[in-house]
This record gives C-alpha cells, sequence and structure tokens, in this order.
C-alpha cells in the first residue's frame, strides 16, 4: 500500500500479492496507523546501472504510461501535465465494476467515490496534452463474480456494451481494465474455468472498442517467472486483440522485507518473455514509486498493530526520524535503497527494529533500460505524483537516446541481413551478418536450414549491445536454402530473409 497526505487519516491505497498464491500485484484499500515519523534523508548514488545518459530532450519518446490516482487527483494530474511530453497514454483511476441484479450483465460500473464530479474538469487537461486518455476500471464486484460474468455468453456481451457505452459517451480514448480479483481473490483452482471466458471477453470488446476507434488496455500480473505467473490472463491469446498490456511488476516483496520492485533479475524475466508472445510495442512495464517499510522484530507494550507502512517515493525524506544519508544503503540486486534501525514506541516500553525498501530515481531509470533492451514501448507508473521530481530529467534523456519500439505493431521489429563469402583453405565459407532494430541486448538470433520441407535449427546467437549478430557456415555444395528468424515468439517473427548458397 503506499500512504498518501490527501487520504482521510490512516488510509492507504496498493497493488499487492497474496501469499498464499505466487507473489504480486494488486491495488486494495487498507488501514494503516500513523506513527509519527519524521526527517531528512538523502541517498547516495547508485554505483552501477543507473550510469547517466547524454541529454537530448528534443528528440524524446513517449515512453511512458501510468495510472492517477482519485484520491491525489489534483498533484497526479499536475505531475501528468507538467511532464505530458514523456506519456503516450495515461489512465485515471475513475471507475470501479460493483454487483448488481439492475443490469443484465449483473455489473454495474460506478465512479470512484473521491473521483466523482472531477472527471469533466480533469478530462480536457489530459486530453490536451496529446496522450490517450484511458480511464480504468477495477474489479470490485467479489470473490468469483466476474468470472461467473464473463462464462456466461449474454452476461459477457452485455458488459462489452456497457464498457463501450462508457467510453464512447465520455469521450474516452479506450479504456483499462484492471480485473484483479482473477489472480488474488478468485483462487487458483479457479483459473482453468477463467481464462478462456477472459479471453473471450478480451476478443468481444476489443473488437467493439476497435470498430468505433478505441484503445484497449489491460493491467495484468506477471507471467513467464516461477514466483509469480498468473497464467489466467493468457498473454499470448489476448495479445493481438489489444492495444497495450501493463504488466504490475511490482510488489515483489509484500509480507516480509525485500525489494518492493523485485530484483532486476526478476524483472528482466518478465519482460522477456512478454516481448517472445506479443509485440514489443504493445508492452509496458509497471514501475513502483513507493516503498514498504517492515517491522522485522519487537518486543515492550504499547508497540503498533500495523507490522508494515507504505510511503510514497516523493516523501521518503521525511518519514524516518534522524536517518543520516551515510545509514541508507542500496541493494545491488534491486537498485532499491534500503535502510535497517531501531526505534522506540510508547514512551520506551516498546523496542521494534525496522527494515525499509524503496525505489527511487535510480530504480525508475534502470527498469526503463530494462524496457528498452527487450523493445518494450516502455514503463506504466503506479502511481503518477508520487515520484520524486529528479527523475524527469534524465528519463527525457533516456527517452532520446535509447530506443523504444514505436507504435508499429509488427513493423516496429526489423532484422537486417548481409552476405559475404570468401574461399579459405578447407573450401568455402558464408557469413551471414546484420542487425536488429530497434536495438535490443542479448537477444536471441536464429539460422535455420529447410530440408525435407522443415526448418531446422543450425545455431543461435545472442545480439551485441549495438544489436548485431553474426553467423559463419560452411557451404555444402549443394542448393542450400537458409533463413535468420528475428527476435520473438514463434507467432510474432518481425521479419525474414531466405538466402540460397552454393559452393561455387
Amino acid at each position: 500500500m503506499t500512504a498518501d497526505r490527501s487520504l482521510p487519516q490512516g488510509v492507504a491505497i496498493s497493488r499487492r500479492g497474496d501469499k498464499r498464491l505466487p507473489k504480486l500485484a494488486r491495488r486494495f484499500l487498507a488501514a494503516v496507523t500513523s506513527v509519527g515519523l519524521v526527517a531528512a534523508v538523502a541517498v547516495p548514488s547508485a554505483t552501477s546501472a543507473a550510469a547517466a545518459v547524454p541529454a537530448d530532450s528534443s528528440s524524446a519518446k513517449r515512453i511512458m504510461s501510468g495510472w492517477l490516482p482519485y484520491w491525489t487527483t489534483s498533484e497526479s494530474t499536475k505531475s501528468f501535465v507538467e511532464n505530458a511530453d514523456l506519456f503516450s497514454d495515461i489512465s485515471p483511476f475513475w471507475h470501479n465494476a460493483v454487483k448488481s441484479s439492475k443490469t443484465a450483465s449483473k455489473v454495474a460500473i460506478k465512479n470512484n467515490s473521491l473521483s466523482s464530479g472531477t472527471h469533466a474538469s480533469v478530462l480536457p487537461k489530459l486530453k490536451d496534452k496529446g496522450a490517450l486518455v484511458l480511464p480504468s476500471i477495477t474489479d470490485g464486484t467479489g470473490t468469483g463474480h466476474m468470472s461467473a460474468v464473463m462464462r456466461n455468453s449474454k452476461k459477457r456481451t452485455a458488459l462489452v456494451n456497457q464498457i463501450s457505452s462508457l467510453v464512447n459517451s465520455n469521450g474516452y480514448d479506450g479504456i483499462d481494465l484492471d480485473f484483479e480479483k482473477f489472480a488474488f481473490s478468485d483462487g487458483q483452482a479457479s483459473w482453468k474455468k477463467t481464462r478462456p471466458a477472459w479471453v473471450k471477453f478480451i476478443i468481444e470488446l476489443s473488437g467493439v472498442l476497435h470498430a468505433n476507434g478505441k484503445k484497449l488496455a489491460v493491467a495484468v500480473p506477471p507471467m513467464g517467472v516461477s514466483n509469480g505467473d498468473y497464467w489466467v490472463y493468457d498473454w499470448p491469446a489476448i495479445g493481438p486483440y489489444i492495444d497495450k498490456l501493463r504488466i504490475m511488476a511490482y510488489d515483489y516483496a509484500y509480507s516480509v522485507p525485500g525489494p518492493v520492485g523485485g530484483p532486476l533479475s526478476w524483472v528482466n524475466k518478465i519482460a522477456a518473455y512478454a516481448a517472445s508472445v506479443m509485440p514489443p510495442s504493445k508492452v509496458q512495464l509497471g514501475t513502483p514509486t513507493y516503498g514498504r517499510d517492515w517491522v522485522v522484530w519487537k518486543k515492550g507494550t504499547g508497540c503498533p498493530s500495523v507490522s508494515k507502512m507504505t510511503y510514497q517515493t516523493r516523501d521518503i525524506g521525511s518519514v524516518i526520524k534522524g536517518t543520516p544519508a551515510g545509514k541508507w544503503g542500496r541493494d545491488p540486486a534491486s537498485l532499491e535503497r534500503t535502510y535497517t534501525y531501531k526505534v522506540k514506541y510508547n514512551n520506551g516500553k516498546c523496542k521494534v527494529k525496522r527494515s525499509a525498501w524503496v525505489p527511487d530515481t535510480t530504480t525508475v531509470l534502470e527498469r526503463a533500460r530494462i524496457a528498452s533492451a527487450h523493445g518494450l514501448n516502455g514503463i506504466a507508473t503506479w502511481m503518477i505524483g508520487s515520484e520524486t521530481s529528479d527523475q524527469w530529467a534524465p528519463l527525457r534523456s533516456i527517452a532520446s537516446n535509447l530506443p523504444f519500439s514505436a507504435t508499429g505493431g509488427k513493423n516496429s521489429q526489423k532484422i537486417k541481413l548481409n552476405v559475404s563469402a570468401k574461399k579459405g583453405a578447407k573450401g568455402r565459407k558464408v557469413s551471414l551478418t546484420g542487425k536488429v532494430k530497434p536495438v535490443r541486448t542479448g537477444k536471441k538470433v536464429k539460422l535455420q536450414k529447410k530440408k525435407n520441407g522443415k526448418w531446422s535449427k543450425i545455431r543461435t546467437t545472442r545480439t551485441s549491445a549495438a544489436g548485431k549478430y553474426a553467423f559463419t557456415v560452411k557451404a555444402t555444395g549443394k542448393k542450400t536454402r537458409l533463413r535468420i528468424k528475428a527476435v520473438g515468439g514463434k507467432k510474432y517473427i518481425k521479419k525474414l530473409r531466405y538466402v540460397t548458397l552454393k559452393n561455387k
């Protein structure tokens, strides 16, 4: 959860994981107890992957998306408006689906309580900045309800029409679905039935939205990692129909101390999997701008009843009392700031040891680099307005100087092939060299040969830092048909080149 000053006392919000299932992300409202921790904190800069990128804001690409919390409408809107040149789209948290006995779908789509009355004034400000406005619908229907609706063809179609009407009547550019009950409430035993129903719903909804020129985004927990494979959301199946996949790659540590955004190796695997099953140009890597502070142990009387607290990244400099800069460390695996300390409560009658973990600008920048390395569309921030202001200048540098997928779907990834040959002491050798664009570091490129009507792999290499690859083959004296397979999954080969080789 992420505490916010504009919320009523004791209320916070987050995307969280449930330890009864694989770890990870959902939003929820929860009570927290304020313990009055106050101080200024300075944090040493990272020494590894957060190296500076030359500034060139004139060519900055729109590499960002994110969510605008309704409980911080003024602050989050201001943050977006001031940095809108970096955003391709934005999702205000405006709507919630609830149970209803009065609709054909058995679902009603309500305005979030604190956002009612603000849409009309905020929407023009968002649309004026050139980013698509895709408001979010969260699932507040309760355990199993949304899954049951989607499994019923009449209810499913009715819900599709409700969402389409909501988008069209309000002048939205599309919608963002944040349906997390499947993962964190329904139970994994339900996924086998839910998955095909979810796919049918996405296909039907996208058809209706696209017919009206509207977009469909989905916010989903990860796939492709052993400790967070939420396969119920079936990325490969929905990939051809959605416009944006926002991966909630955070809340790795929830119940126990650890990196909120997870180790970078974990983030990298999630991004790699997404790029292998759908066009990377559709994928946005979720990035947290909040941190947590856990109780490691406590002793005495009058200790706080809440074992963890959550802070916005922008507030971390004022939440831990008397913390000098040298006390904060940086976890090398996640690049998050971390600090373990002791504190007393109840006039010293309670002693507590706490462990704080907070992503900051360094963390955000490194996750943007991971998105670039896999050719993704960019990053999606939970939450806009809770970040530190010093992230924007270096993000513009990254957006100007690193490659990200264009919005051209399959055409956003290309592979170049050059063929050269020379005859040595052991016969004719042929070099096949080229480059993947946008530049991808360490991505697989396969050399294949056709035999008896079937393609088989000869060997695999990985692209260099410049996105280049190279193969050398020996001619056999027979007509040989080779091809280079570009980065991606079987369904999303971006471009193929075929070569006929002879030994003369």
